[in-house]
């Protein structure tokens, strides 16, 4: 089982009047300790619904959570539900939990959602397909360094997470084979857009670390270009595959959980393919 199908499940049990959003915050938030909860005030309300629809993976947030999730709380905030909604939810995990009664529901829950949490943050991210395999025009990204240091503060790595919720689809798209079809029907450049106007036209100057601020605009700077260059027809000098790479070079860079940073590394990654960033 998954985090979506575990939220499609739970939710009409436990749901209550709010929105997916708040419900999503809440679950994570009823299986974490007091020192793991305010790592939920880093996402936004986009993000936790990205996670219930599976839009966007739970994996950034799972490695921020898993070395605070606590079983034993989300056992306790089950047995604290009525008792209809005990047997309710009975009924609904039997067949992934043969086991499961009134006596052990919050404890075999609670075991299941934990499990879901520390797998999603033991998956690596997909790469894209390379172009041998798929016959398309893909940039292929370098082999992942996993790293558990991060160069930045407690608060910029929070918003980091937040931002990449929202962008790492938009980068894994345009790296892509298939990046051409979300072009010419213009879904990306539209969701470039209202991204940028709606939350990190005044959110992204927060960021307080200044290297890490030059690509959180970089990248704002080219996929900008990229949307205005196609809803607007503008004149500017514009080359698809040029920016394509300083994406892919700009991904690598905003996600040093994953690509660790190691000399020589850092000097070449902006040579890539003549990327630029």
């Amino acid at each position: 089982m998954d985090f979506v199908e575990f939220v499609t499940i739970t939710r009409p049990i436990l749901g209550g009047k709010g929105g997916v959003h708040i419900y999503v915050k809440t679950l994570f938030d009823a299986i974490l300790t007091e020192n793991g909860k305010e790592i939920l005030d880093g996402y936004s309300k986009e993000s936790y619904k990205a996670y219930a629809g599976g839009k966007t993976s739970i994996r950034d947030i799972s490695k921020a959570m898993v070395q605070y999730i606590d079983p034993v709380e989300f056992s306790s905030f089950i047995f604290n539900t009525e008792e209809s909604t005990q047997i309710a939810l009975c009924e609904q995990f039997t067949e992934f939990l043969p086991n499961i009664n009134v006596n052990n529901v919050g404890d075999e829950i609670a075991e299941l959602f934990a499990n879901i949490i520390r797998t999603a943050a033991q998956t690596k991210r997909k790469k894209p397909a390379s172009k041998k395999d798929t016959g398309t025009d893909s940039i292929k990204l370098p082999d992942e360094q996993p790293s558990d240091e991060s160069p930045y503060s407690f608060e910029d790595n929070k918003l980091l997470q937040d931002f990449t919720a929202d962008y790492d689809e938009i980068m894994f798209t345009l790296i892509g084979e298939n990046y051409d079809v979300s072009l010419v029907d213009m879904s990306l450049p539209n969701k470039v857009q209202a991204l940028y106007k709606t939350k990190w036209n005044a959110k992204a100057d927060a960021f307080s670390d200044p290297i890490l601020k030059s690509y959180v605009f970089g990248l704002l700077g080219e996929l900008n270009q990229l949307s205005r260059s196609l809803l607007l027809g503008s004149g500017e000098p514009f080359s698809i595959n040029s920016t394509r790479t300083k994406i892919r070079n700009l991904y690598v860079k905003l996600h040093p959980d994953s690509f660790a940073k190691a000399f020589p590394y850092d000097a070449f990654i902006d040579d890539w393919d003549d990327g630029e960033f």
